[in-house]
């Protein structure tokens, strides 16, 4: 058996905050990052390095129902002890489950009556001690076969989100692109939220194995932000964070190290292995367009695709929309949209449309044709980099206006990329980006020979 590692500290300054942050990994792995900020509330968050990501074809979707059944009791504290205990000091609990990640947070008051104690204690006995108990998991059923529950518990409460999660075009024609973009083995291919067989029939068992194979002391960062002092604090998330019985996560992904490749193909987008299409009850028509980008810890070309994604389809003057949706084309464009989603195994950039002609060729090509110009002969101007830049760092530093803004930009960055960088190297990478590094961004990952697309049309059509 190895001999723990030795502690490490490592401080760091932040933009707008005046004292250091703090980042400390105690001798069994768990890292604690604590950035004092003055004020009279806190947030205390955990962000565990796993998703849909270290899933597989058996469980897919358990890292989202694991996600709900966190707050269903531990041997301590009852199911609804925990909300009920945050609601009536006035806190405030979020969670999320992502590709690579969980986050579990509680924003709360920081006065005389010292709720930081409470507060860090039943977080993090929620944390580690979850009981899953059958009693809120409810019993197996196939909704895929017509099988139905006596009592609905949580099983049911996952099966109805997916039921809703499905009805919604955009996730439709977000998955089917996310299935050509990825081969069966590649984990970014499966689906957060899982699937209804899956959700109605995996076993306790099953889901307390993935959860203390995951839920360890090297997998888990806690970040705090508040009005603390530095040495109590750290005793205190150090005792109640009590890794005791759990053993540290392997690595699963050692194999996916690169982004997945960036390549082109011969033939028009809307034709051959890159282009998929289903029917669907709606009424317009909906198409993603995908591109597969660089690393997220890559934060120059990251920043570079921000802001392309935002002179190309982030508001109404961007040029999407000025050009087709504000003038209008015959293909009659609704809405158009871009975004890019950072990711531990490589960025996504999308465009997403909803029109109302039939005919999708000519669609595409209006598309296509303005992301030709974009990447040729009409790139990016002066006027709209600088106005992009101006407004990335507005909208950055609105990120540090609260305590749950910093602590989510930080656990984002230290789950995703490993590092504070994204977080602490923003401004001065904004200011030494030039006009020609987001031409060469565009250049590399945007081409319209690199997209994958994906179409819902009427079902009469």
């Amino acid at each position: 058996m190895m001999a723990p590692a030795a502690p490490t500290l490592e401080a760091f300054s932040l933009p707008y905050i005046p004292q250091k942050a703090v980042k400390h990994t105690f001798k069994n792995g768990h890292t604690l990052v604590f950035v004092q900020r003055s004020g009279a509330v806190f947030n205390i968050s955990s962000w565990v390095k796993t998703g849909s990501m270290n899933e597989d074809e058996q469980n897919n979707g358990v890292s989202h129902f694991l996600e709900h059944l966190m707050f269903k009791g531990t041997p301590r504290f009852e199911a609804g002890v925990f909300d009920k205990k945050m609601e009536s000091m006035g806190a405030l609990i979020n969670a999320a489950t992502w590709k690579d990640y969980t986050f579990y947070h509680v924003t709360g008051p920081n006065t005389q009556f010292n709720e930081f104690d409470t507060v860090v204690d039943m977080h993090a006995d929620m944390i580690l001690h979850s009981d899953l108990p059958d009693s809120e998991i409810g019993e197996a059923y196939d909704p895929d076969k017509g099988e139905t529950p006596e009592l609905k518990r949580e099983r049911g409460v996952v099966i109805e989100e997916i039921g809703l999660y499905e009805d919604r075009p955009w996730t439709r024609v977000y998955n089917l692109v996310n299935d050509i973009m990825y081969d069966e083995s590649h984990p970014y291919r499966r689906e957060v939220i899982g699937t209804r067989h899956i959700v109605g029939t995996i076993s306790r068992e099953a889901i307390l194995s993935y959860y203390r194979r995951w839920y360890t002391p090297e997998n888990i960062t806690t970040l705090v932000v508040g009005d603390f002092e530095w040495d109590a604090l750290k005793e205190k998330v150090e005792k109640a964070f009590n890794f005791a019985d759990r053993p540290d996560a392997k690595d699963a992904l050692k194999s996916y190290k690169e982004p997945a490749k960036v390549e082109s193909f011969v033939g028009k987008v809307g034709q051959g292995e890159r282009y998929i299409e289903q029917k669907s009850e709606f009424t317009t028509r909906f198409v993603t367009l995908g591109f597969h980008g660089p690393l997220a810890s890559d934060l120059k070309a990251t920043l570079a695709l921000d802001i392309a994604s935002t002179v190309l389809g982030e508001s109404r003057a961007s040029r999407f929309n000025q050009k087709l949706v504000e003038t209008q084309t015959p293909s009659a464009f609704n809405t158009i949209s871009t975004a890019q989603y950072a990711l531990k195994l490589g960025n996504v950039f999308y465009i997403m449309a909803n029109y109302n002609t039939a005919n999708d060729e000519a669609a595409l090509a209006e598309i296509t044709a303005i992301l030709d110009a974009f990447t040729g002969e009409e790139p990016i101007t002066e006027e709209e980099f600088a106005r992009t830049v101006k407004k990335m760092k507005v909208d950055f530093a609105r990120g540090f206006e609260t305590c749950s803004g910093i602590a989510d930009a930080l656990g984002d960055a230290l789950t995703v990329t490993g590092s504070v960088e994204a977080v602490t190297g923003t401004l001065e990478r904004l200011e030494s980006l030039t006009r020609q590094d987001v031409i060469d961004a565009v250049n590399t990952y945007l081409k319209p020979s690199l997209a994958y697309t994906a179409v819902l049309v009427p079902q009469h059509d």
